[in-house]
């Protein structure tokens, strides 16, 4: 009996921490808010306010209720419409409302009740003052979101009801409603395909982030979980096997974020299939060295036979076969057979025995050599399948791209024409004298150059600006020996953007800037133009060059040469005509009016009034904060002296991450790093109209928004309307305090990170719930590693890549400080990237954590590819003259080819760099110019 009463006692306990929860914060919901707002307009226009007094009609509505609902809901509406601040009168129609049976002859009328009653009972728990009110108006609400399957809605209603009144009726629906829609575990799949498998669980809720050790809640097979990872609503674990079964049990106690914990343990009974035998190789493309081995890596799964197949595309075919971009994908069945009959030869059919362990991954060299025996210049197709029949057969293609040969291209196109470079793939050494095509796509040959000694190759700017079928396809190299080598021109393959290239577009020959002194004229003003001329190392150019304004609707108004007037300045005024079309003109500056604008600037034209308004707001120096109003000081005054009396105010509220630190705290992070906070928007209602001395106080509140540590802002947008109907905008930002506390880390290095091998230092505050701070205890801290690395996987047939980020535990600790001053705390890291995460040890505790970088990281930049290095510049930008040093970080060493590039290519240099990496020194050219 004590065992039972001390169980009682512990459920009691869960229910009461859950409804404290809710007394910390009322209901709210913005997508119920939006129904209130629309069914309230509905209700207004379709309503008329009666003689009869709103308690008559209530009255009245009440008798009706049980025969006949429909005409007690209008009766209720009329209440509503005559008195729509009475609570009484929205609660009773929400209940007509969901009384109503609905009509299966009335279109949606199955859909609107339910909506227009959460509208209905949403607005009654707003405008009640007394809580018994407001409790029965939340209980009916969650009837309505029942109704919709809006489960965690109509839960939360219930909760906050219960701390509102505490009903013995309620509490029971809130019980059997938390029991079969409350957090609980919905779904699990098991992820087999794989060399690892791995199980997700999946739960009606998202896991609390707080709740940093997920292990002590799952046991697999009688222990502890591995490699757990939380991923929103689901719970995942790895270290299984292929071919086994397993008991997997989830215990009681595993909390969500909205306030729920697994009330009862989840028991699972597991079986991981073997894996599908199936057949994939190692990239997408391969360069077969013409020295050494001549195998190609295949990788096979419970499969003993491979069947392979050969074909060899020519040079008369490449160009296409590049430009429908089948060289960088997996092929088809369909586009196999197109392949065999049409563009390509087969060379090779049969079949591989390969070595099969069960369900794992065995990497095989296929003696490409020895099956084809002479391999001839061009491009060959490898297609593999496994051997043993599946019904997903026809999609279970591997396709290997590859060519024969030791030399390597590497291309750059700018506006001096398209580098080549040729280097041999055994040595990395460069190649002389190798012919390099350039073949446009109409298989012509635009040119044909000998590499010099140090590999390179130029063709002229000309032969790179082709168009259609002389367009440039593909670079094509070949050394006399057999050696044969090819570079798609047309593909994103190497894509700039990701390498930290910052600033504005490097300018061409001729660099240009034009402007107006103003953004808006009326008809029958005069515009003026003016341009600036500069060449590309930022010297004034004197050429002319022509100026043509375009109208709104796109024809051509006027034409205008313009000479230097000094110093690559020009100018050229232009009347607009009273009848002048109004909208967006534009004017663009050209060298050749025949070829693209070097420049252009808009501006527009409009029948417009100038101000006559000026507003002013003062929200004071205080915080908005959930559940409290903020007032703001509104004043205006006409331009021409009297203030602006009874004129009507509008506006809205929008509550985002805040861009500056908190108040006090400056360079502290507060909150999770990786947390997405979207912008909460919200119209300001019952604004008034300004007094006589044309001031107005605007109370605001915050809408519904997440809870979170990180600093929020409250961007208040009002407008003042004129009697015209015109209005004037002005807006002023209030800091959010949630009134919660939190955790502040100040890491104390500079932006770029730690110095590699160095200890990374930080100051840590704890601030309570009024944003004080308070002696930092109880706080602990874990340093975690983030190494990405990249998984290939197959999807609809194709072998493709994503990142995977894996955390690695590196260090962990207690954060204490004497009095109110900050914590300290230090810790050895290596070169990489890093997450520093500080958590209290209380149960839902504040926790906030920083990411950063290890020696000379990339910093920003992300690179999601698996080739890309990692580098970095020494300074954000460069005079001429200066030395440039950039930091490439490489796991291994070898030879690195560097160019600096900017609408062409500036210089190029080789470098050998050592296992870690190294630095590159470059001095900034006085011909490099802006850029």
């Amino acid at each position: 009996m004590r065992f039972i009463s001390a169980l009682l006692v512990c459920l009691l306990s869960i229910l009461f921490v859950d409804l404290a929860v809710a007394e910390e914060r009322p209901f709210s919901h913005f997508g119920i808010a939006k129904d209130a707002e629309r069914y309230e307009a509905y209700v207004k226009s379709n309503w008329k306010a009666a003689t009869k007094k709103p308690a008559e009609l209530r009255l009245a509505a009440e008798k009706q209720m049980a025969a006949d609902p429909r005409a007690a809901s209008r009766d209720f509406a009329t209440a509503v419409a005559t008195d729509p601040k009475n609570a009484e009168s929205w609660l009773g129609l929400a209940r007509a409302l969901l009384a109503i049976k609905a009509d299966p002859n009335a279109g949606s009328e199955r859909y609107d009740l339910p909506v227009n009653a959460s509208g209905a009972a949403y607005r009654a728990y707003e405008r009640a003052f007394d809580k018994t009110v407001k409790a029965r108006a939340l209980s009916v609400l969650s009837e309505a979101m029942q109704r919709r399957s809006f489960w965690r809605p109509a839960i939360d209603a219930l909760k906050s009801s219960l701390v509102l009144v505490d009903d013995s009726k309620v509490r029971e629906s809130y019980e059997k409603l938390r029991a079969e829609h409350g957090f609980r575990m919905t779904d699990y799949k098991t992820e087999a395909e794989t060399s690892s498998p791995r199980v997700c669980v999946q739960f009606s809720e998202n896991l609390a982030r707080g709740q940093s050790d997920f292990g002590k809640f799952v046991a697999v097979g009688g222990k502890d979980a591995q490699g757990l990872s939380v991923e929103g609503q689901q719970l995942c674990f790895e270290g299984l096997k292929h071919g086994e079964r397993y008991e997997v049990l989830i215990r009681a106690g595993l909390a969500s974020d909205v306030g729920e914990v697994l009330e009862k343990p989840v028991t699972l009974a597991l079986y991981v299939p073997d894996r599908k035998p199936f057949v994939r190789f190692t990239g997408k493309s391969y360069v077969l060295p013409s020295r050494g081995q001549q195998g190609i890596p295949v990788v096979t799964v419970n499969t003993e036979k491979v069947a392979v197949e050969i074909y060899r595309i020519g040079d008369r075919n490449l160009a296409g076969e590049l430009g429908n971009g089948n060289v960088d994908r997996q092929l088809s069945s369909y586009e196999l057979d197109e392949l065999k009959n049409q563009r390509g030869s087969k060379v090779y059919e049969g079949e591989l025995e390969v070595t099969s362990k069960l369900n794992e991954e065995v990497t095989t060299a296929l003696p490409v050599s020895e099956a084809v025996g002479e391999l001839k210049p061009g491009a060959y197709a490898m297609v593999a399948r496994p051997h043993e029949k599946s019904g997903d057969n026809g999609d279970n293609l591997a396709t290997q791209w590859f060519i024969v040969s030791d030399l390597g291209l590497t291309a750059f196109s700018g506006a001096d024409g398209i580098h080549g470079f040729v280097r041999s793939l055994a040595t990395t050494e460069p190649v002389g004298g190798a012919s390099v095509k350039l073949v446009a796509r109409n298989n012509e040959i635009l040119g044909v150059v000998k590499s010099d000694d140090k590999g390179y190759v130029r063709f002229e700017a000309g032969l790179a600006k082709g168009e259609g079928g002389l367009e440039p396809a593909i670079l094509v190299a070949e050394n006399g020996a057999g050696e044969y080598a090819f570079l798609d021109l047309r593909s994103n393959a190497f894509d700039l953007s990701d390498r930290g290239v910052k600033g504005r577009e490097a300018p061409g020959p001729l660099d240009a800037y034009v402007y107006t002194e103003r953004g808006v004229y009326r008809p029958g003003e005069e515009v003026n133009f003016t341009a600036i001329l500069r060449d590309r190392e930022g010297a004034a150019a004197t050429l002319p060059v022509t100026l043509i304004v375009i109208r709104p609707d796109g024809v051509e108004h006027a034409r205008y040469v313009l000479s230097d007037q000094e110093i690559g300045g020009r100018s050229q005024p232009m009347t607009l005509g009273a009848s002048s079309m109004t909208g967006t003109w534009r004017a663009r500056l050209h060298a050749d009016p025949k070829a693209d604008a070097l420049t252009q600037v808009s501006f527009l034209v409009e029948d417009f009034v100038p101000e006559r308004l000026d507003m002013t707001l003062d929200a004071g120096d205080g915080a908005l904060a959930p559940d409290e109003e903020a007032t703001i000081d509104v004043t205006g005054r006409y331009l021409y002296g009297p203030p602006a009396a009874n004129l009507a105010l509008e506006g809205d509220i929008v509550v985002k991450p805040s861009k500056t630190d908190l108040k006090g705290y400056a360079g502290y992070r507060f909150g999770l790093w990786d947390e997405k906070i979207e912008a909460v928007r919200q119209t300001l209602e019952g604004l008034p109209v300004t007094g006589t001395d044309g001031k107005a106080a605007l109370k605001v509140s915050l809408p519904a928004v997440a809870k979170t540590a990180m600093p929020l802002e409250a961007n208040v947008i009002v407008r003042l309307r004129e009697p015209g109907g015109r209005t004037i905008e002005r807006a002023t930002t209030i800091p959010v305090d949630m009134h919660a506390a939190k955790i502040g880390i100040k890491p104390l290095f500079g932006d770029k990170g730690v110095n590699e091998n160095e200890k990374a230092a930080f100051e840590v505050v704890l601030l309570d719930a009024a944003g004080k701070p308070v002696p930092v205890s109880g706080l602990t801290w874990e340093l975690v590693r983030l190494d990405t690395y990249w998984q290939w996987y197959s999807r609809d047939g194709n072998w493709t890549y994503e990142p995977q980020t894996i955390t690695r535990k590196v260090s962990t600790g207690s954060v204490e400080a004497s009095g109110s001053g900050p914590g300290k705390l230090t810790a050895d890291v290596g070169y990489g990237r890093y997450r520093l995460e500080v958590a209290s040890l209380d149960a839902g505790g504040p926790i906030s954590s920083v990411a950063f970088n290890a020696g000379w990281y990339a910093g920003e930049e992300s690179a999601e590819s698996p080739e890309i290095l990692d580098v970095a510049l020494d300074k954000a930008s460069y005079k001429a003259g200066d030395t440039a040093k950039l930091r490439i970080a490489s796991k291994s060493g070898g030879k690195a080819l560097v160019a600096v590039l900017g609408s062409g290519l500036y210089t190029m240099k080789e470098v050998e760099l050592p296992k870690g990496g190294g630095d590159v020194e470059f001095v900034v050219g006085n011909d490099w110019g802006p850029g």
